[in-house]
């Protein structure tokens, strides 16, 4: 094998590597909160006072996002539930939060 042979194959040998690193084999987050919200009903405010009702409307909450890089799951302001299976809450906005929600008061995690 010659020098130019080798560095050829070495050359697609690392750039085989480098796609296979970028393939993500786990769900991604956007697609995970779609899965946990899917399922969930979480716009039962009942128990709120017209206040706090009130924050879900001026927030413009949604139980279902559109946007793919902004859901309650992946917001700092979201507090997950105890268990799966359960609408979460929220810092800002009362009452029960899907994890596919979103609200204006979407703000991004700290890492």
């Amino acid at each position: 094998m010659t020098r130019r042979e080798a560095l050829a194959w070495l050359g697609g040998a690392a750039a085989a590597v480098l796609a296979a690193c970028r393939e993500d084999p786990t769900p991604s987050l956007r697609e995970e909160a779609r899965k946990l919200g899917a399922g969930l009903d979480c716009s039962d405010v009942a128990m709120l006072l017209p206040a706090e009702a009130l924050t879900r409307t001026s927030n413009e909450y949604r139980q279902h996002g559109e946007r793919p890089d902004q859901f309650c799951l992946n917001c700092l302001n979201y507090v997950p539930p105890p268990s799966s299976g359960r609408c979460g809450t929220c810092k800002t906005v009362k009452g029960p939060i899907n994890p596919d929600g979103w609200c204006k008061q979407w703000t991004a995690k700290r890492s």
